[in-house]
């Protein structure tokens, strides 16, 4: 019986997917899903990561969602995504995710097993890294832009069943999931919330509304550091004369090599000029 309901559940994720719920929000209800970034999504650089939350407000009866999700690879690479703090432990969850090859993976997670991999097997059903994260050439055009490329991914959780037999609802505020991405290039970067799927305790969907559903990371290039600034701290001053002065003419080394101001291979006047030069900044 269990592994019915959560097959049932697996197909209409995917079902989700495939249809792409014509990229419309749902209907206005009391039940609220929106996006909301816990790290810095104005100024991040290349390389780092943002985290974006999809929370819910006034949920009533939740015992499961699947979440789907579209952002512009060109921007951004999506890492991954772990579960909130709604539903209670224990249930099911799926999600793609980078592997610790690289590789996106998918990942199924029952109770306290999980098991990833480019397919995982749930009772009769065969799920594939595919299934769960797609790319997408139409994306809907209130976003799209020029120079972006789309993929969207879905997520699938329910909550364990209680002793009844029945999975556990859950009403009230929370997280559903956390989403990780990593900048990858100095753009703008959409990430967009297409559904939430929320579900009650027998699978009927449940009426949610979509709030700040779209959002955009604005990234910078990696800051470069001061060229004089051969102790890393973020300024010019006196510390890196002093450190210049300590290794003058030294051998170019691992040790001294930050002495070598301007990459000649000598540790000598000409370094201790660079730095009077930048001195302040």
């Amino acid at each position: 019986m269990k592994n019915q309901f959560f097959e049932r559940k697996i197909v209409f994720a995917l079902v989700a997917v495939v249809m792409g719920l014509g990229f419309a929000k749902m209907g206005y209800g009391e039940t609220v899903v929106s996006l909301v970034p816990t790290t810095d999504i104005i100024s991040p650089a290349v390389g780092e990561q943002v985290t974006i939350d999809i929370r819910i407000t006034g949920g009533e009866g939740v015992a499961g969602y699947g979440p789907l999700i579209v952002f512009d690879s060109n921007a951004l690479k999506y890492i991954g995504a772990t579960s909130g703090d709604y539903l209670p432990p224990g249930g099911v969850w799926i999600s793609p995710g980078v592997g610790d090859d690289g590789n996106y993976e998918i990942t199924l997670s029952i109770g306290d097993s999980t098991t990833s991999g480019k397919s995982v097997t749930f009772g009769d059903e065969e799920i594939s890294i595919e299934q769960f994260l797609i790319e997408i050439t139409h994306p809907p055009p209130e976003f799209a832009s020029p120079g972006a490329q789309y993929w969207r991914f879905s997520i699938l959780a329910s909550s364990p069943f209680g002793a009844d037999a029945n999975t556990i609802p859950t009403d009230g505020d929370g997280t559903l999931a956390t989403l990780t991405f990593e900048v990858v290039k100095a753009k703008p970067g959409t990430i967009a919330l297409l559904g939430a799927n929320l579900s009650d305790t027998n699978d009927k969907p449940l009426e949610t509304a979509l709030q700040n559903s779209v959002i955009t990371v604005h990234a910078l290039e990696t800051p470069e550091t001061l060229p004089a600034d051969v102790n890393n701290d973020g300024n010019v001053d006196i510390l890196d004369l002093v450190f210049v002065a300590s290794k003058f003419g030294q051998p170019v080394t691992d040790a001294t090599k930050a002495a070598d101001v301007n990459g000649d291979g000598a540790i000598n006047i000409l370094d201790l000029t660079r730095i009077v030069q930048h001195f302040g900044n």
